[in-house]
């Protein structure tokens, strides 16, 4: 527990502190106690004195009074020092001693508790030496009250006046040291307290420091490991596009040299993912990332790129030794041989090769050269090498509009574009209702749906998107409208709908959407759009600008794939959205990996720390659905919660539980 030291120290300063009052405050009443002493005995001789020279009787009762502070001093004492002591008996010695009443308890507990320390044991020693005098004084005076009657003669006058005199010279002494022990005690007992509470104080200032001393090292661990995973594959472990672009950049500000980028495309790889679920597909993507360093040199890099896609930078590298290489690449991934579960698979890759000069091309043209190379590898047939040339670059570029640019057009016109849905179902009974986020399929000729991965990227390449985002938001906003008037009421759920970068970026895309929400009467409140990490940072001002305006009008936004590609949270500060969507790649083996439960937990806290919900994707078994409940997490989004289908708006109304049960495992 991080606060236990902090608690037992401020603790201990407060006991400290009622301590020390306690101490002073009986120092105090034994001064005051002292000085009662003293005077008493001083005035018991003074008018013992007195008595002699006047034989007046007046003057022995003010001598009792006198002399009954020390004998009650002295009854307490003595009351204190059986065994057990006679607590009644001392508290009503000091009473009659004239001590104060409040003050009693206090001189009872130091004497019963602190007559063994050196200073109080000296002046006990003086106190008990001045009240042998005393009663010394005492049997004095009885004698001479006994023979009152000789003190018309002058000579026994005098004897009893020296005697007297004697006993002050010897009391007067005694009751100076006692005086100076108790003084001497109650400085070195205020030094001693002083001295540990600068201690306690100086401990915690210490405990301070040292307790933000770790959370500084903390910090820094944690954003050291948000950079390193910013440059890295979270599934691999291989260099990503940031580091691949930050390498690129140093060796092309170097002199003018001979370089080659390599962008490498696994064919196989739907085919995996599409039978036997990501698992066999993250495995298929970390055999491969394990089998191609194997064929290169030592300064060479690879990384992934992201999906099935790597990229290979070959620093100083002539064109035969590239071509040599990346035949060596084709051939490690078409001999790795892959089994899952006992069924073995094909597996190849496309590969596209550009080799350059560093004053002829610049980074951004010799990546695109590569990706189109790579295209071109799988438009002639797959698990080949294609070197791009600059005389080939308009074939490809034709090739490239003539294939997705094409088909994803023709899709628009003739509205062969589907709507399905995936729900997102509430973790703590607390978070809200449940969502659903809206997804999009393509339907080919032949009638069969098309997932978002293969025309997305292409979309996306060309500058395609902001058209399929409008067709989503019209076509869903549209049937919304459609149910809503049907049901008589608003929607009683919240709709996620995807835009891209390039729709955010898109001056005209804002007031598309204040028309389309004008048109069907859908409330923008029943909207959440979501936006990628990665397209959110690409151009943080005008994300930040573009969220403002749609949050002022109602909608809600979220981050999606949260943690796939940052580089510190601090990106958040900028982004005021009201989902954090935890990717999936942490959710998926955070049963398994404790650092993918440990960036679960991480993330969930930081986005509730900034006044956001969260959102864990591929939440695909009830024990993952479980462990999410425990962590903290507000939604959930997955086949164990239910698989994506189609888009029929009164699934809204159904008025699913806040808790998904039963929850059918997913195999």
């Amino acid at each position: 527990m991080v606060a236990a030291p902090f608690i037992v120290i401020i603790a201990a300063q407060a006991l400290m502190g009622v301590f020390t009052l306690e101490m002073v405050s009986t120092l105090r009443a034994y001064i005051a106690g002292e000085s009662l002493w003293s005077k008493g005995q001083h005035q018991a001789i003074y008018f013992l004195d007195r008595f002699v020279d006047t034989a007046e009787p007046q003057y022995i009762a003010r001598y009792e009074q006198a002399l009954a502070s020390p004998m009650g001093d002295r009854a307490a004492r003595l009351a204190l020092e059986r065994s057990p002591p006679d607590l009644a008996a001392a508290h009503e010695g000091f009473l009659r001693a004239g001590n104060h009443p409040q003050d009693i308890p206090g001189l009872i507990w130091m004497f019963r508790y602190f007559s063994w320390f050196s200073y109080m044991d000296a002046a006990i020693a003086r106190w008990q030496a001045a009240e042998t005098m005393v009663l010394t004084l005492d049997e004095l005076k009885t004698r001479i009250v006994d023979g009152q009657a000789l003190l018309h003669d002058p000579a026994v006058r005098a004897e009893w006046k020296a005697q007297i005199a004697e006993l002050e010279e010897e009391i007067t002494p005694l009751t100076r040291e006692f005086s100076d022990s108790l003084g001497d005690g109650t400085r070195f007992v205020q030094v001693a307290l002083a001295i540990g509470n600068i201690a306690l104080a100086a401990l915690f200032v210490a405990l301070t420091l040292w307790r933000l001393n770790r959370f500084v090292e903390q910090r820094r661990a944690i954003e050291s490991e948000l950079e390193r995973q910013a440059l890295h594959d979270m599934l691999t472990g291989l260099p990503n596009r940031s580091a691949l672009e930050r390498q690129a950049e140093q060796v092309m500000a170097r002199e003018p040299s001979q370089h080659a980028l390599i962008f490498l495309d696994l064919d196989q790889f739907k085919v995996v993912n599409d039978t036997n679920g990501h698992a066999a597909g993250d495995r298929l993507l970390c055999r491969v990332a394990e089998a191609l360093p194997l064929q290169l040199r030592p300064a060479d890099m690879l990384v992934r790129l992201g999906g099935d896609e790597f990229a290979v930078l070959l620093v100083d590298c002539s064109a035969t030794e590239a071509g040599d290489i990346a035949e060596r690449l084709r051939d490690a991934t078409q001999n790795l041989g892959f089994l899952w579960q006992g069924q073995a698979f094909t597996t190849s890759a496309s590969i596209g090769l550009v080799h350059f000069s560093t004053r002829d091309m610049g980074l951004t043209q010799a990546m695109q050269a590569a990706d189109l190379a790579c295209y071109m590898a799988k438009e002639k047939g797959r698990n080949r090498v294609h070197q791009f040339t600059t005389d080939d670059a308009d074939m490809v570029e034709r090739a490239g509009q003539m294939g997705w640019v094409q088909r994803l057009h023709r899709a628009l016109e003739r509205d062969r574009f589907v709507l399905h849905a995936q729900t997102i179902m509430p973790v703590r009974g607390d978070a809200g209702p449940a969502h659903v986020e809206i997804l999009l399929r393509l339907m080919d000729d032949a009638g069969n749906l098309v997932p978002p991965g293969s025309f997305i990227p292409a979309a996306e390449r060309f500058g395609l998107m902001p058209l399929l985002d409008r067709w989503v938001v019209r076509n869903t906003l549209t049937l919304l409208a459609r149910h809503q008037r049907q049901a008589g009421r608003p929607l009683p759920a919240v709709c996620g709908i995807n835009l891209s970068g390039t729709s955010i970026n898109d001056p005209n895309f804002l007031p598309f959407l204040r028309e389309m929400f004008a048109q069907t009467g859908i409330s923008p409140a029943s909207i959440c759009f979501e936006i990628t990490e990665t397209s959110a940072i690409a151009n943080l001002e005008a994300a930040g600008r573009f969220i403002a305006a749609l949050r002022a009008m109602g909608s809600s936004f979220a981050l999606d794939d949260f943690g796939a590609g940052m580089s510190s949270f601090s990106y958040l500060k900028r982004l005021p959205v009201d989902y954090l969507k935890i990717d999936g790649s942490f959710v998926r083996d955070m049963l398994n990996d404790r650092s993918d439960r440990a960036m679960v937990e991480m993330i969930n806290h930081i986005g509730h720390v900034m006044g956001m919900q969260t959102v864990a994707e591929f939440v695909e078994s009830p024990q993952i659905l479980g462990a999410l409940r425990s962590i903290g997490v507000d939604y959930a989004q997955g086949y164990a919660i239910g698989r994506p289908e189609p888009f029929d708006p009164a699934m809204l109304w159904r008025g699913a539980p806040a808790e998904p049960e039963p929850l059918r495992s997913v195999g």
